[in-house]
């Protein structure tokens, strides 16, 4: 097997709050350069759970035009509720629901990743946990603007165990990539774990912090009492031993790989105060070159949202917070280290994407980003940047490009970028491909900005997430479906 990925929303190719787009992530463009073939991974409709943001603006577009006129409010929460209840039947009762094998007869996916995976989700979220998790949420009705229940457990069980075998009900990713490497062997694994270990204290705009208890790490717990805390932030002396028994089982599993010259590469951790839903607002200050807000709020609220409203961080939790993944970084950085200083020679390379991030982002750099895009972003346009999604009345992209419509994860042009921070890691690392060293160039720019949706036929309807916070409040309540 060629490549291998294990991961969460951002390997998954998790697009606008769903899990919608694995065949435009990251891994599978690197499997493309790679001509990895087969590289299989599920395909997602009626827009992937728990709901497509995307989806649900094109139908208000379709139905409404550019522009939701005074009497039409009246009917927008029904049109929403439409795509969801769509969804609902589709994955609790239809042909995506817990009791139907996925179709086609693929028994594995070549991408074991899933949303909302935290670093120890990745040996402790199993088919049986799934199931057991779904049915405790079963509903007899749909709930109006609801989504699918246990949408994050429904997602993880058809990409562990698509035909819903029972002999495979206590695998894991960790236990798939066993499977693999003694199987046919695994040349190349991606690794990207950590994020969700930080990411909901900007979903929720609140810290809740795991208490560093040397007695009860939370990676020790169950999976159900770990969850049960609802911990949203790592105590980084939480987090470092969980990711050493992550790396532990990883170089266990991989000593006994079949492919004998394999690599490892193991992506940081990025910044989550820098994802344009939490809007920073209020007067600015500079820290160690980095632009930081007196308050950070729902994107597209202001100041006074932030003042008279719950929903909100300070510039010091914004900081705690980065501070936090600083040191997850740190730690990452000196298990793979010490993961290389035992196996004698170079198996395992960091991908700095909390770099790569940092640098992109327009407003951490003070609208001055350092990133060094591809040669092939030089001349194209409308350009793209980090900022949230904008496209005016006539279908013209004003801003973002490269962040899908839940101001967190990227679109199909944000995946290509990190498609290329992992190749060029791999090409330094002596990655061949038909004799010859992987080559970051191939990357097909052109095809990646048609196949984004988002910057090829841009939502004329976004200004009413701009000019009227009805629209704007309602999609941020199904934040709350993010994991449920």
């Amino acid at each position: 097997m060629k490549i291998f990925t294990m991961g969460d929303s951002l390997a998954q190719g998790f697009r606008s709050l769903s899990s919608a787009r694995t065949d435009q992530c990251y891994s599978t463009l690197i499997a493309q350069v790679l001509q990895a073939d087969p590289y299989r991974y599920p395909l997602w409709p009626h827009g992937g759970l728990p709901v497509d943001l995307e989806r649900v603006m094109r139908r208000l577009e379709a139905r409404y035009g550019s522009n939701i006129r005074a009497f039409e409010w009246l009917t927008v929460l029904q049109t929403i509720n439409d795509v969801l209840d769509e969804s609902e039947t589709f994955y609790e009762r239809g042909e995506g629901s817990e009791n139907t094998p996925y179709p086609g007869g693929d028994r594995f996916w070549h991408n074991a990743a899933f949303w909302g995976a935290t670093v120890a989700d990745a040996w402790q979220v199993t088919p049986a946990v799934c199931k057991q998790a779904i049915r405790a949420a079963k509903s007899s009705r749909d709930e109006f603007l609801g989504v699918p229940n246990a949408s994050y457990y429904r997602t993880a069980l058809k990409v562990l165990n698509p035909q819903l075998d029972p002999a495979l009900d206590g695998i894991s990713q960790l236990g798939w990539l066993e499977h693999h490497a003694r199987a046919e062997g695994v040349e190349n694994l991606l690794l990207w774990l950590g994020a969700n270990n930080a990411l909901a204290t900007v979903i929720q705009l609140r810290i809740q912090q795991t208490p560093n208890d040397p007695r009860n790490r939370p990676h020790q717990l169950g999976y159900f009492e770990r969850a049960s805390f609802g911990w949203n932030l790592w105590h980084p002396g939480d987090f470092a031993p969980e990711y050493e028994h992550l790396m532990n089982e990883v170089t266990r599993i991989m000593a006994t790989n079949k492919a004998q010259d394999w690599r490892v590469f193991v992506g940081t951790v990025p910044e989550v105060t820098i994802a344009p839903l939490a809007k920073g607002v209020g007067e600015t200050t500079e820290i160690d070159g980095s632009i930081y807000y007196k308050y950070y709020t729902y994107f597209p609220f202001e100041a006074d949202f932030a003042h008279t409203s719950k929903y909100q961080l300070s510039l010091q939790d914004a900081l705690h917070i980065d501070q936090c993944i600083h040191r997850y970084n740190d730690t990452i950085k000196s298990l793979v280290k010490a993961a290389n200083a035992r196996a004698g020679k170079p198996r395992f390379f960091i991908v700095d994407l909390c770099k790569a991030f940092h640098d992109i982002a327009w407003k951490r750099n003070d609208a001055q980003p350092p990133y060094q895009y591809p040669s092939d972003f030089e001349f194209i346009y409308p350009k793209v940047d980090s900022k949230y999604y904008h496209a005016d009345e006539t279908g013209r992209l004003r801003q973002g490009g490269l962040i899908g419509l839940d101001g967190v994860h990227p679109g199909a042009i944000g995946h290509g970028l990190l498609a290329w921070e992992f190749l060029k890691v791999m090409r330094d690392a002596g990655v061949n491909v038909d004799g010859a060293k992987i080559n970051p160039e191939a990357l097909d720019w052109s095809a990646i900005f048609a196949s984004d949706s988002l910057y090829s036929s841009p939502i004329r309807i976004m200004r009413e997430i701009y000019q009227n916070t009805r629209l704007a409040e309602t999609l941020l309540k199904l934040l709350g479906a993010w994991k449920d």
